[in-house]
């Protein structure tokens, strides 16, 4: 049995859904009000003796422990398995992620480090300095207990001594960043030295790193722990694990500098505030933080370098958020935020002299009215690009052009943009029309630049050497005598590994599919659609891989999956690799085929559980519940109608073309 088959089998899906919306038994049932979408009538139903569950409202999707986890704590699926892994006392180890046991080990010398600066800050004689710092800066003793602030001795051995005689190796503690090693000296020395202790967590609370801020005015006022197997600065969002919540809830993320911004607004109420490591936001910092929001507020300092610090995070803001929003195809197939921002950016400038701490600590009221009135990206823009360039010449008009124009191309609301046009026309004091055809080949720039997606019919590179497109086989029969593969006969749906195969040789094929379901107006191919949780994973992955810049490689696209996944690749690459080779119009034609049919099938499963709903909801008496569920069915009904309708169609155009489909396999 696999790891996740065990964790499946082992968890009570009531007992973890209940922790997040009350369940109440209906028969065999359980009911309850969706937690993704508001609702007063429950359409939410657990289904125990499969170990799934489906909304019946607006959302209408489901699924099993794993999805669910994930939509509701925002988790990749790697991050959810390894929290109910760590629930269940199931093991991930494996000899493809041998890994996965270091990095646990590494955690935990982490925690016991931070466990130990704790324990020194509150108990230790010599840490009353620090004590009394963070009393300066008025940080109670609950905050401080909250984010686990410690202090590191002016020693140069005392951590190492004590998680040595803990039992952790030398190689261990220097692989963490806690120690380091003098060269001409030959001896191991601690890290952190007479610094208040800031542990740095992931989004789970796992301790990764640390950050110690020293109590007097050496430099560097900030030590950082460096980079690590498990902490990479760039990826780091500080005090994440504390705000995601708030952060969904909200609405919106608030984006500081420093650790103590985050402190101090935590301990004011304002705990949807996280920092960026560094002077700059980086594209992994936004792609965490989009998880839960795409409304972020940008709280710097006011300084001439803080401004200057904005810029490059903007700018990388710009870059990054048209690259890692999920893959959501157009009708043309293009990813849409390959010409468009996807989140609303904003400047909340601090008052001059002061940083985001010294204005929550000092007038927490004034912080608020800030975040509210934060500046848009353009607006803010216009006022940097006003001081910056000298608008009364030539060079100075075409520079402040140059950097506008992208930024009105990149709005999604065109009479913002028309608004923005007319003020870029005043403030360079050049006629509308010009600025407006500036904005145009701005915005063909863009598109340019993201790489336009394959058109349907247009040719494709291979995948991989050696390989051709249109290497398929039937999705509706077994796979071919010549492909057999026993293990993926026996999980999941034969035509959902047919379609996955496929598109790992030739993932252009994916774009094609989502502009060939917008134009017969059926959903693009989803998460959900899949059955299998594997093929799930890979699926997920393999959107991710293509919205992000790397030219497609199966080679780094295999690094890319969590190691319990590896031998699922292989498979799926090796049925694939057996196929015949197809006309690449018939294959697009088949997998078409495909999505209608998976469609078709999760359709027909919704059925039987409307059907068993009613059935309970009408011996119950519950007439709301009733009304509601011939609403859902009767939507399906619609939806199933127009799939049988755009099935027949392909199986026509495949059999003018020499082959014949072998029907609608759904009753």
């Amino acid at each position: 049995m696999s790891a996740i088959d065990e964790i499946k089998q082992r968890v009570d899906i009531v007992e973890l859904i209940s922790r997040y919306t009350p369940l109440k038994k209906a028969g065999s049932t359980y009911k309850g009000l969706c937690p993704f979408h508001h609702e007063r009538t429950p359409s939410f139903v657990v289904f125990p003796h499969t170990g799934t569950w489906h909304c019946f409202g607006a959302c209408s999707t489901g699924g099993d422990v794993f999805t669910f986890l994930m939509k509701q704590e925002q988790l990749e699926f790697r991050e959810a398995l390894e929290m109910l892994a760590r629930e269940t006392g199931v093991s991930l180890e494996s000899s493809q992620d041998e890994s996965y046991r270091h990095r646990t080990t590494l955690y935990e010398v982490n925690a016991a480090a931070a466990t130990y600066f704790t324990q020194i800050l509150w108990e230790h004689p010599a840490a009353q300095p620090a004590r009394s710092y963070l009393e300066r800066r008025g940080i109670d003793r609950a905050t401080a207990e909250q984010f686990q602030l410690g202090y590191a001795l002016d020693s140069w051995d005392s951590l190492r001594d004590h998680l040595s005689a803990a039992g952790y190796s030398l190689e261990l503690q220097l692989e963490a960043g806690l120690v380091k090693r003098h060269e001409e000296r030959e001896s191991i020395y601690d890290a952190f030295r007479a610094r208040v202790m800031i542990p740095i967590r992931d989004r789970q609370g796992r301790v990764i790193g640390f950050g110690g801020r020293v109590l007097d005015d050496r430099q560097p006022k900030y030590l950082n722990t460096g980079e690590t197997p498990i902490f990479h600065k760039s990826r780091v969002v500080f005090g994440l694990d504390q705000a995601y919540r708030s952060i969904r809830e909200r609405g919106m993320a608030v984006i500081v500098e420093g650790y103590m911004d985050v402190i101090a607004a935590h301990q004011h109420g304002f705990t949807n505030v996280v920092a960026c490591m560094g002077t700059a936001l980086t594209a992994e910092q936004l792609q965490q933080l989009q998880r839960y929001t795409d409304h972020f507020v940008l709280a710097l300092d006011a300084d001439s370098a803080g401004q200057q610090a904005t810029i490059r995070g903007l700018n990388q803001a710009r870059q990054a958020l048209g690259r890692i929003r999920k893959p959501t195809f157009t009708a043309g197939g293009r990813l849409r935020l390959e010409e468009r921002l996807s989140a609303h950016l904003a400047i909340a400038s601090m008052p001059e002299g002061q940083d985001p701490d010294d204005v929550i600590r000092s007038d927490p009221a004034r912080w608020q009215a800030l975040i509210e009135q934060a500046q848009p990206l353009v607006d803010f823009y216009f006022q940097v690009v006003a001081r910056q360039y000298d608008l009364t010449t030539a060079r100075g008009k075409g520079s402040a052009v140059a950097e506008l124009t992208p930024l009105i191309a990149e709005l999604d609301d065109e009479i913002e943009q028309q608004h923005y046009i007319q003020q870029l026309s005043r403030l360079v004091q050049i006629d509308e029309m010009t600025i407006a055809g500036r904005v145009q080949a701005a915005a063909r720039a863009i598109l340019a630049t993201s790489g336009k997606a394959a058109q349907p019919g247009e040719a494709r590179r291979p995948a991989q050497p050696g390989w051709q497109p249109g290497r398929a086989g039937p999705p509706d029969g077994p796979p071919p005598q010549q492909a057999p593969r026993p293990e993926l006969a026996q999980r999941g749906d034969v035509s959902e590994d047919y379609l996955l195969a496929n598109l790992l040789l030739d993932p252009e094929l994916l774009i094609w599919l989502a502009g060939a379901t917008a134009e017969r107006e059926i959903e693009p191919l989803r998460v959900e659609d899949l059955e299998n949780v594997e093929n799930r994973e890979i699926f997920r992955a393999l959107k991710q891989f293509l919205a992000g810049d790397e030219p497609w490689d199966l080679a780094l696209f295999q690094e890319s999956l969590t190691g319990h996944l590896h031998r699922r690749l292989a498979e799926l690459l090796q049925y694939g690799a057996q196929l015949p080779n197809r006309n690449l119009e018939e294959l697009q034609q088949d997998l078409l085929k495909v999505v209608v049919r998976m469609r078709l099938r999760r359709l027909q499963a919704e059925y039987t559980r409307i059907k068993f709903m009613l059935d309970e909801a009408q011996r119950m008496g519950d007439r709301d519940a009733v009304r509601e569920l011939y609403s859902v069915n009767n939507r399906n009904l619609r939806e199933r109608s127009h799939l049988e309708q755009t099935w027949v169609g392909l199986s026509r155009v495949l059999h003018a073309q020499g082959h014949p489909s072998q029907g609608v396999k759904v009753r």
